[in-house]
């Protein structure tokens, strides 16, 4: 039978299966694409009646009936579809989206079909990965509960042997340093604890804790906190807090501290000469509410545009060296990032290889010492409070045989050979990587006699870490004159 509307041409290049058929469910004409998905010929397939193809809904019927089209319109959703099983000549089968309609010539209808197998199989792979994604989620969390809870163990051992020392130490200053391990091993717990609530992080179930803090405190302990490691890298800390900040505010102290405390451990971790400044200014305060800008700056290792795009992820970090040379496991910045925004806050980040990093925040917290109902001030912005005074200063040490170069290198190099005849290697190998920092910008030759220094001072060899000390001190003589 030939239908002046159809182009048997056209319809063997569609991707659907198209049939015709007579309300007898006689099979008039055929597609190749329905005749290669059901596996007949297409001469076979025209052969054929519906009831070979649709063997529920088209029944076998006498010829006065013929198929029964009440019952397969109940199966039809809304947009007049409906999701049938088409039996193939091997009496296998295959779902299928299928749609019929009346055509011109009256008892002729047409069906299009599209099959649903590809489709089915997809959504069953994407349950199943949706189930393993459970299932993992479900495993880590049990992980990292196990062991946090193994943490925990040494960490309360170190507090309790402390607390026992506070009570017979005289000298106010041991006094003091006892005090701040106290302070540390109590942070240290939280923060081991906030591991444990980074999964409620991801699904939102965190809540922020609004309870009254004494902000200068807060910020002093912060400090002295990263004083020791500071100190010990001979680097230069630069604080620099608003005045106009009141002093008690309400908030979570808890997780403010755990980040800044983050980014100023990664400050001091990556710089291994220079400066880390720290300022906290008041940019807004309506009523009870004020907004805090924080700006954590280093002169180290600095990052690439690329290694600043994934910073912010989960278990990753910078660059895969890092974990080697510095450690850590990647998922502090993320925590802080989810942490600064449940804050009402944002973090940002600003850096070049090699020329320091700036990491800056607001966040909003609220106090009782608020200004008038009807007052709103809003303060100097940031970028002016935080105006440095000896920008001069900033990559002079890192250009290798400027004036402050040379300087750095003298004094980096008196203490290492110090170091090296006191065998206070830990200290040595510090100083060795500042030196190794200091000449960057130096020949191949003299970054390689470095490296050999270096690697002589790990392995705690006396001979060798001074023979190459000398040989590194002569490189430098005659490349920018005597230390």
């Amino acid at each position: 039978m030939e239908l002046k509307w159809l182009n048997s041409q056209m319809a063997d290049e569609l991707i659907e299966l198209i049939l015709v058929f007579n309300e007898k469910g006689d099979i008039l004409f055929c597609n190749r694409t329905a005749a290669e998905k059901l596996e007949y010929t297409k001469e076979e397939l025209e052969g054929c009646g519906m009831p070979c193809i649709f063997r529920q809904e088209f029944p076998e019927t006498d010829e006065a009936q013929g198929f029964d089209r009440k019952r397969l319109e109940d199966r039809m959703d809304a947009s007049r579809n409906a999701e049938l099983a088409m039996y193939r000549k091997n009496s296998s089968c295959f779902p299928a989206n299928v749609r019929i309609f009346a055509a011109d010539e009256a008892g002729t209808w047409v069906l299009m079909a599209e099959d649903l197998t590809e489709r089915k199989e997809m959504n069953m792979r994407v349950r199943k990965l949706k189930e393993e994604e459970t299932q993992n989620l479900k495993a880590r969390n049990e992980f990292t509960a196990n062991v946090t809870h193994e943490l925990r163990t040494p960490i309360n051992g170190i507090k309790g042997h402390v607390l026992t020392l506070v009570d017979s130490v005289q000298d106010e200053d041991h006094k003091k340093t006892l005090e701040i391990v106290l302070y540390c091993c109590d942070n240290m717990l939280a923060i081991i604890n906030n591991i444990l609530d980074y999964a409620k992080l991801e699904t939102g179930k965190f809540t922020i804790e609004e309870k009254e803090f004494d902000f200068y405190k807060m910020m002093d302990r912060v400090v002295a906190t990263h004083s020791v490691e500071i100190n010990k890298k001979e680097l230069r800390l630069r604080v620099n807090v608003d005045d106009k900040i009141p002093q008690l505010l309400i908030g979570d102290e808890l997780r403010l501290v755990q980040i800044l405390n983050n980014l100023m451990s990664n400050a001091v971790k990556f710089t291994m000469i220079g400066y880390v400044d720290l300022a906290v200014s008041k940019t807004r305060q309506m009523n009870d509410e004020v907004e805090l800008f924080f700006m954590v700056k280093d002169s180290g290792i600095g990052m690439s545009p690329s290694e600043q795009d994934k910073l912010f992820q989960s278990f990753t970090q910078a660059d895969a060296s890092i974990t080697r040379r510095f450690g850590g496991t990647g998922l502090g910045l993320s925590i802080t990032k989810q942490l600064v925004e449940l804050m009402q806050g944002d973090i940002q980040v600003e850096s070049e290889k090699g020329k320091g990093s700036t990491f800056s925040f607001f966040i909003k917290l609220k106090t009782s010492q608020n200004i008038s109902d009807t007052q709103n001030e809003v303060y100097e912005s940031w970028a002016a409070y935080t105006r440095e005074d000896s920008e001069e200063e900033e990559g002079d040490f890192m250009q290798f045989g400027e004036e402050r170069n040379k300087e750095e290198l003298r004094k980096r190099m008196e203490k290492l050979a110090m170091s090296i005849e006191l065998g206070a290697w830990d200290k040595a190998e510090l100083l060795a990587s500042t030196v190794k920092a200091l000449v960057q910008g130096s020949d191949e030759d003299m970054r390689r006699q470095v490296l050999r220094m270096e690697t002589a001072i790990r392995k705690s060899s006396y001979e060798k870490s001074m023979e190459k000390y000398e040989a590194v001190r002569q490189a430098l003589a005659e490349r920018i004159g005597e230390l």
